[in-house]
């Protein structure tokens, strides 16, 4: 007899007409190995030491299931309140506050956790090196990089064959313009990890930030063509129906709004019952002061609420073959969720779906695209709500492969409540490294 599920399954497929391979899932390929970074709070600590009691435990998780890191926040807060100084609990707090409000806030408990931690006697390697590389992470996103260094060169003894601490560094080098420091980081990260070194020498030591600006005799300069570009965003937001995302502080430029339909199924109803949602789009690029490139944005997601739509027919938004990372959240393949980066040429990125008419507009309006950018996409199809975002990023705004893994996960923190409640809602992504 089939799972009742599996039924469900095969009467939307037939419904929409699709053979049921194609509602598999696919594979993909994931390269770096980020669940010391983004795991679930429970399982990145318990095999650091820490003894939570089983109540404690089941709460921390009910919490990160919903997305609560202000109860987590709090919870933290009231333990440390009893036993101040707790390495455990600063760590968990610290993780919480990083997914709550980002790198800046979390910052002051992973420090104290990670110069705890090197105090301890015995010195426990592990768990020390587990704080260190999330505190030089934070460090990196706030592109505080002389202490992120800093630390890269503390953790590296804990852990001479790891090689996360001696390709930060070298990322760091890149980043201040200290190439010989970084060729020697590359070159101690080879024996290493060889595809990680490469990805240094390619991304960070042998490109540049961006492709040079056209020459203005060629009519491409964006500072020579003003006209060209699409009215700056007065808001600088992107809003659909009663949801805003507030772009980073700098200039940007909207392009011209758009929509695209996808199915979803009302599962409970005999014979499945499919209904077309229309999803807003928009799109935006920032410019740097030279004409460059500085980012791409686009926002897309249902105006209104799809009632009882709960199925949904959609290209499968967790395929990645040719990236630096895929995540799906443990998600349904009905409701699928879905967090990819990957790193393109300009090529690459005109041939995105979702990115090319506003790199068109950007390239149209005379501006430069990066020689190498990150691709970072969200996309989270829930209960009557559908939001998706992709960036593009230069690689010199993000302070490496790790950093924009980081940088994706606190994205879908931001954006995943607007796939879940119907109310307005403001968000900001995370911030971004200087434009280059």
């Amino acid at each position: 007899m089939q799972h009742p599920r599996t039924l469900k399954a095969l009467a939307l497929a037939l419904a929409l007409g699709l053979p049921m391979q194609a509602r598999a899932q696919a594979p993909f390929f994931v390269p770096i190995p980020a669940s010391i970074l983004v795991g679930p709070l429970v399982m990145l600590l318990i095999p650091l030491g820490m003894e939570l009691s089983k109540s404690d435990e089941k709460r921390v998780q009910e919490l990160e299931a919903r997305g609560d890191w202000a109860s987590v926040v709090a919870m933290a807060t009231q333990h440390l309140g009893a036993k101040p100084g707790d390495l455990y609990w600063l760590e968990l707090r610290g993780r919480a506050l990083q997914r709550q409000m980002g790198c800046a806030a979390a910052l002051p408990d992973l420090r104290q956790a990670f110069d705890g931690r090197l105090a301890q006697a015995p010195l426990q390697p592990e768990p020390t090196f587990a704080a260190g590389l999330s505190l030089g992470l934070c460090e990196m996103a706030v592109w505080d990089l002389n202490a992120a260094a800093a630390t890269m060169v503390r953790l590296s003894p804990l852990a001479p064959q790891r090689w996360e601490p001696i390709y930060n560094l070298g990322v760091i080098r890149a980043l201040q313009g200290d190439l010989d420091g970084a060729r020697a980081a590359e070159a101690a990260l080879r024996p290493r990890n060889a595809e990680m070194a490469d990805a240094l020498l390619s991304r960070y030591i042998v490109t540049g930030s961006a492709s040079p600006v056209p020459d203005t005799a060629a009519g491409l300069s964006a500072q020579a063509v003003p006209e060209r570009l699409p009215p700056a965003l007065a808001e600088q937001a992107l809003t659909i129906g009663n949801r805003m995302l507030v772009l980073p502080q700098g200039r940007w430029f909207g392009t011209a709004a758009s929509s695209r339909t996808v199915l979803g199924g009302h599962i409970r109803v005999a014979p499945v019952k499919i209904d077309p949602v229309v999803l807003g789009v928009l799109g935006a690029f920032e410019l740097a002061n030279q004409g460059q490139l500085a980012a791409a944005a686009v926002f897309s997601a249902n105006p209104k609420q799809a009632y009882g739509i709960s199925w949904w027919n959609v290209d499968e938004p967790c395929i990645l073959r040719d990236g630096v990372y895929a995540e799906r959240f443990r998600s349904a393949f009905d409701q699928p969720e879905c967090l990819s980066v990957r790193v393109v040429t300009p090529a690459m990125a005109r041939a995105s779906r979702d990115l090319q008419p506003v790199l068109l507009a950007a390239e149209a309006a005379g501006a430069g695209l990066p020689e190498a950018a990150y691709e970072v996409r969200y996309a989270r199809y829930g209960l009557d709500w559908v939001v998706t975002s992709t960036w593009l990023v230069p690689t010199q705004r993000m302070a490496g492969d790790l950093a924009a893994i980081q940088w994706g996960h606190a994205l879908a923190d931001v954006l995943r409540p607007l796939a879940r409640w119907p109310e307005p809602q403001r968000v900001s992504p995370p911030a971004l490294g200087p434009t280059p």
